[in-house]
This record gives C-alpha cells, sequence and structure tokens, in this order.
C-alpha cells in the first residue's frame, strides 16, 4: 500500500511540474502577437542550454507520470474483480480513455520533434509554415482538447485528494484548463485564419 502510495504522488508530482511548464510554454507562445518579443525569447531559449534543461525535466516527469500510472492502473485492475454496476457520473468507457492517453503521447512526441527540426534563429517564420496547413491546425486542436480533458480530470483529482470537492474548486479547475487551452489554441487559429 505504502508503494501505491509512492507511485500517487510520483505521478502527481510529475504532473504538476508539467503543468507549470505548460502555463510558462503558453504565456511564452502568446508573445508570438509581437515579433520581436517572441523572436527575441526564442533565440535566447533555443542558443543556450535552457532548452535541453528544460527538455530532459520534462521527458523525465513525462516517464515517471507514464510509469506511475500504468502501475496504479494494474494495482486497480487486480482490486477490482467485478466491474462497477452503476456510475455516479458520467462514464467514459476505459478502451477511449486509453486511446485518448496514447493519442496525447502521440501528440507530445510529434510536438516536441517538430519544434527540434524548427531553424532556432527564425521560430516565428516555422510556426507561421507549420499553420498554414488545415490538417496541422486540426492535429495541434485536437492534442489539445485531449490535454485539456486530461488535465481537468487529473487536477479535479489532485483537488479532491486534497479534500477540496466543492463546485467552486472544480469550476475554478474548469476555467483554468480552458484559459490554458485557449491560450495554446488562439495562435494556430489567428495564422491559419487571419495570416497570408
Amino acid at each position: 500500500m505504502k508503494l501505491l502510495q509512492l507511485q500517487k504522488r510520483s505521478m502527481a508530482l510529475a504532473g504538476m511540474l508539467m503543468t507549470v511548464y505548460l502555463v510558462l510554454h503558453m504565456l511564452t507562445n502568446l508573445s508570438f502577437f509581437s515579433k520581436s518579443s517572441f523572436s527575441q525569447f526564442y533565440n535566447w531559449y533555443n542558443s543556450g542550454v535552457a532548452r535541453w534543461i528544460v527538455l530532459i525535466l520534462i521527458v523525465m516527469s513525462l516517464l515517471v507520470h507514464i510509469k506511475a500510472a500504468i502501475r496504479i492502473r494494474r494495482v486497480n485492475a487486480k482490486a477490482r474483480t467485478v466491474a462497477y454496476k452503476k456510475h455516479d457520473k458520467f462514464h467514459v468507457p476505459a478502451t477511449l480513455v486509453t486511446a485518448s492517453i496514447v493519442f496525447l503521447f502521440g501528440f507530445i512526441v510529434v510536438h516536441v520533434f517538430q519544434t527540434l527540426s524548427f531553424d532556432p534563429c527564425d521560430v516565428y517564420g516555422e510556426l507561421i509554415l507549420q499553420f498554414q496547413s488545415v490538417w496541422m491546425v486540426l492535429f495541434y486542436l485536437a492534442g489539445l482538447f485531449v490535454l485539456m480533458m486530461h488535465l481537468h480530470h487529473s487536477l479535479a483529482n489532485v483537488l479532491q485528494t486534497l479534500g477540496k470537492t466543492s463546485m467552486t474548486s472544480n469550476g475554478l479547475v474548469l476555467i483554468g484548463c480552458l484559459l490554458l487551452t485557449a491560450g495554446f489554441a488562439v495562435i494556430p487559429l489567428y495564422i491559419y485564419s487571419v495570416m497570408p
């Protein structure tokens, strides 16, 4: 039981680290609307070791998060020999949850490799080029949607573990997830629909 608690804590800590990164990543991306600020930040970020330190931290956090999630899911599956007959909330089938998590992981891997292949001296131009494709915009928006669902579910569970189960807490989590998603989505939508 102690091992399970340790797994849950490591999963939560890795998830919180990635959530903090997502907020910072979204805020720096929003500087896109000021080309000079955006280019200045990403020129600095890509020219030093900061990019690689952040990438290593995020990859390690992701691996810890996934490993703990798999172990917790296995323990839960062994403990529940009979499926629930009735759910008190909207129930998403386990296969759909698994498929969404696999898609989310694939989305993250594709996104990382795309950004690593960008010309580090012209991230602004690379971003515009990438989001001129309707398929890339749709793929990115789908990834954001799955990410938002995962974050909402995860943060609500963390709050519940901390004893925060009020409608206000859940509402704040939902608003935070929607704002984060909108902050990421506005750039591809703007590039595709407004920029030539």
